[in-house]
């Protein structure tokens, strides 16, 4: 398939087995729109307004070093009207996880995003219960090369003992940073008491290089203890992908965490993904570096199974997607996008289904320009097969008053296990999508496929950070099918179950 090939079905919504029982059928949609920010992260659901349905959580953001008053957003599930907005110094990157710290009954909001901020939030009404730097005037958050990002978090057991589990997130990345600046601050990993804030404890990545990666927490050997997996390096920096001792954190000490692979120049910036892939009953590691490569391990012995490369310049940022997609065995596959050449000059990207068992490359097909927005999977045709939805940027030329013109576009699209032919799933609309991973969940538990997606619409410029589109699609799919729904999984973990 030619690169945008796409576009010439742009404008036909292909729906294939979701039109069966429409006439009974009557989907709960909406749309919401916020000007002056944009996103990078990506949605979450939780009942918060104690509705029974389910409500959406996201990061947004200004352009860089702008501070917002839409930082975090709460989204009514049901009519799609904005419940609350936090304000933020910078733009919310990281995707949301929850717990109940205030004992109300409603959970509570953990993320992060750039220029150090760290939020927990009151889920009911969006005020800050504590945050790790508070704004003062006195700080440069914007030119001091401590002052760094936080990612994704993950909940670790309970450390203080005050019944509540507890939070690890990544710390790195100095924005402003050049290709040219190679001594840049070092990544590290913090522990916080998640009831009050108290850093608990910060251990530094092993081999002295930025952070990017979100951590993923997992007893990979099932001996009790709890293991990290992590990447360091990024665009420019090389890197390796580390699995090291949860108690080495909290002993704020990473120099026994054990290299699984190398960079080769560049690093690892998606988080790694756990499954079984050699059917022993023991989880595995799937990781993919930023340099084109996507890597499996044996988690019992930490060898290398397999590594698949596209040839060319290639990059990635974003996590294969993980499913069940070829041959007759029981062994889970991987869809996974790479961009060719580096960023921010990537020319189109090319998407790759990856056999879970042995590596090989089964098909390959070039559609869309850059992003680093993950894949989710779900049956969307209902086949009984597991397909893969992505959000795609594209390039729509426009004959308007005789004159050829330009604009950016975004879809989304599925590729059917059955031939893995692309179709659009959603017309394409005017703007762009950088990072958000679609969710896909049951939001008022109807049985029903819901598709929360996002995207900045502004045809013109691809960073633009304003227009923020944020739309509900329900499906007339039974919502069982989802498998791996959105960033890092279903439950936000990594962990393919």
């Amino acid at each position: 398939m030619k690169v945008l090939h796409i576009l010439k079905i742009t404008w036909i919504i292909v729906l294939g087995g979701l039109l069966q029982n429409c006439q009974s059928f009557q989907p709960n949609d909406w749309e919401l729109k916020i000007e002056g920010i944009g996103s990078s992260s990506s949605p979450r659901a939780i009942d918060l307004n104690q509705d029974g349905i389910k409500d959406i959580i996201v990061g947004g953001g200004a352009k860089e070093f702008t501070a917002t008053q839409a930082g975090v957003i709460a989204i009514n599930g049901d009519t799609g009207q904005l419940l609350w907005q936090t304000p933020a110094r910078n733009q919310i990157v990281g995707t949301a996880i929850f717990q109940d710290i205030t004992n109300d009954g409603i959970p509570d909001v953990f993320i992060g995003g750039r220029s150090a901020i760290f939020f927990a939030l009151d889920g009911s009404n969006g005020k800050i219960i504590w945050e790790y730097l508070k704004d003062d005037q006195e700080t440069d958050y914007f030119n001091d090369p401590t002052i760094l990002n936080f990612y994704s978090p993950q909940f670790i057991p309970d450390i203080d003992g005050d019944g509540k589990e507890d939070i690890l997130t990544a710390y790195g990345g100095f924005i402003k940073a050049t290709e040219q600046d190679l001594d840049r601050p070092i990544g590290s990993f913090m522990v916080f008491s998640s009831t009050t804030g108290k850093l608990v404890s910060r251990a530094f990545v092993p081999d002295g290089k930025e952070i990017y990666c979100s951590p993923v927490v997992v007893d990979i050997d099932q001996d009790g203890q709890l293991e990290i997996l992590f990447g360091t390096g990024g665009e420019y920096i090389n890197g390796q992908l580390y699995l090291a001792k949860l108690e080495d954190i909290l002993q704020e000490d990473l120099n026994n965490a054990i290299s699984l692979a190398d960079g080769e120049g560049k690093g690892f910036i998606a988080p790694p993904i756990i499954a079984d892939i050699t059917e022993d009953g023991r989880k595995d590691i799937i990781a993919s570096s930023v340099n084109g490569r996507v890597i499996a391990f044996d988690g019992t012995t930490n060898e290398k199974l397999w590594e698949m490369r596209i040839p060319g310049n290639m990059d990635t940022y974003a996590m294969p997607a993980i499913g069940h997609f070829y041959g007759n065995d029981q062994i889970p596959d991987f869809f996974a996008s790479f961009g060719k050449g580096a960023w921010p000059d990537t020319e189109f990207t090319v998407h790759a289904l990856i056999d879970g068992n042995t590596g090989k490359l089964i098909m390959k097909d070039t559609l869309g320009t850059f992003q680093y927005a993950s894949s989710v999977v779900a049956d969307f045709n209902g086949d009984g097969g597991q397909d893969v939805l992505l959000s795609i940027n594209s390039k729509v030329t426009s004959n308007l008053n005789n004159s050829n013109m330009r604009f950016l576009g975004t879809d989304l699209v599925v590729y059917p296990s059955v031939n893995f032919k692309p179709y659009i799933l959603q017309k394409t609309q005017l703007g762009t999508n950088l990072g958000s991973t679609p969710l896909l969940t049951d939001l008022d538990d109807d049985h029903k496929l819901d598709v929360i997606s996002m995207f900045m619409g502004d045809p013109i410029n691809f960073y633009s950070f304003k227009n923020l589109i944020i739309q509900r699609k329900e499906l007339n799919v039974a919502s069982a099918s989802t498998d791996w729904g959105g960033y890092m999984g279903v439950e936000g973990t990594s962990i393919f179950r």
